[in-house]
């Protein structure tokens, strides 16, 4: 059994990430809750790992807290919830929303999660209603920005979008969705907003 790992961040993107731990390195899913917080490549970092055995793979889960271990693990636990889905899950809605929704028998923000749909929305209220608690802590993003050249301000904000854009996209949202939100964000974020940044807002407006 795997607990956690503590290593190098040696890669990172919005949906994996690898630890060099004494030069052998690990490769581990995550949701976008764990990719706001991760520090800069080369960093020293611990993940929460959840450890998935299966006959014909074993694949590795990572999380910034324990708190989303254990709600991962709580979202598996559920008929027809797999790893993908229960990624898609922590990745759309902060933990804090999630037992807020549940608590109070509302599946309209699950419903909205891509992978997710009215039928498995209505099933995680049901059967996650008093396992998650009411006291389990959200997590919120640090996000990272930097000061840039008033010429190349214009330039760089094209860049965040387009690649909060593909991160999007990779969660599993439609270009329509995407595109939408990210007007609406467009309206809200100043020029040095960072990538995730960009990602949380438009997850709240999607």
């Amino acid at each position: 059994m795997i607990d956690y790992l503590r290593g190098i961040l040696s890669e990172k993107d919005v949906t994996h990430v690898t630890i060099d731990v004494h030069g052998v390195g690990y490769g581990a899913g995550i949701p976008l809750s764990t990719f706001e917080n991760l520090p800069d490549i080369g960093a020293e970092i611990k993940l929460y790992i959840y450890y998935q055995v299966r006959e014909d793979a074993h694949k590795l889960y990572g999380f910034f807290t324990k708190n989303e271990k254990d709600v991962f693990t709580q979202l598996i636990g559920i008929t027809k919830i797999g790893p993908k889905v229960a990624l898609s899950v922590l990745s759309g809605i902060a933990i804090n929303d999630l037992v807020q929704s549940v608590n109070a028998a509302d599946p309209s923000r699950l419903e909205k999660i891509p992978g997710v749909g009215p039928k498995t929305a209505q099933r995680l209220v049901l059967e996650l209603k008093g396992k998650l608690g009411n006291t389990l802590s959200g997590l919120s993003s640090v996000p990272k920005s930097q000061g840039l050249k008033t010429s190349a301000v214009k330039q760089e904000k094209i860049l965040v979008r387009d690649e909060a854009f593909d991160a999007m996209i990779s969660l599993g949202y439609n270009d329509k969705q995407v595109l939408k939100a990210l007007s609406r964000v467009e309206q809200t974020v100043d020029d040095s907003t960072s990538v995730e940044e960009w990602i949380r807002k438009a997850l709240q407006v999607i």
